[in-house]
């Protein structure tokens, strides 16, 4: 809380910051941001206060705390809100092609290998294709995104460093 009342200032010369600078992140005020031969060589005539330097030097300190203690409090409901994204952001699921590559092909493999199975067991007992359809299409899923997960493990343990 405290650091956001000193962002708005220069680090070096205690300068109100320009919002451009300021939103960027920019520690330093234009003049103090330059070499120090470009400085040397430069007036020492300050620039113009901009309307946008005085509205930000009017709100006060207490307001500004109170702003960020709200954004704060909304991103951590955010955050409870669906635990399930917080997971998969952290693993970072899919993010380079081999993964995805790897993933679709370990889920096509465990879907014909469950399909392949069914139809084996359905051509030795005789039955109907129509009794397992269900078999062949629910166990699919489930083995093409057990080998789909497996296959991403092995691409994310072979990615290099």
């Amino acid at each position: 809380m405290a650091a956001t009342a000193h962002r708005t200032r220069c680090s070096a010369c205690g300068r109100a910051l320009p919002f451009a600078d300021w939103t960027r992140g920019r520690p330093l005020c234009e003049p103090c941001a330059r070499p120090a031969a470009v400085r040397r060589a430069a007036p020492a005539v300050p620039p113009p206060p901009s309307p946008a330097d005085d509205l930000i030097d009017a709100v006060p300190d207490a307001l500004i705390d109170e702003l960020v203690a709200a954004l704060e409090a909304e991103a951590a409901k955010l955050d409870q809100a669906n635990p399930l994204a917080g997971v998969l952001a952290e693993l970072e699921l899919g993010r380079t092609p081999r993964e995805r590559h790897w993933a679709a092909w370990g889920f096509a493999a465990g879907f014909a290998l469950n399909a392949g199975i069914a139809k084996w067991a359905q051509a030795a007992s005789g039955a109907p294709i129509s009794d397992f359809l269900a078999p062949i299409l629910i166990g699919g899923a489930v083995s093409g995104a057990t080998c789909a997960a497996i296959a991403w493990g092995i691409a994310r343990l072979r990615q290099p460093a």
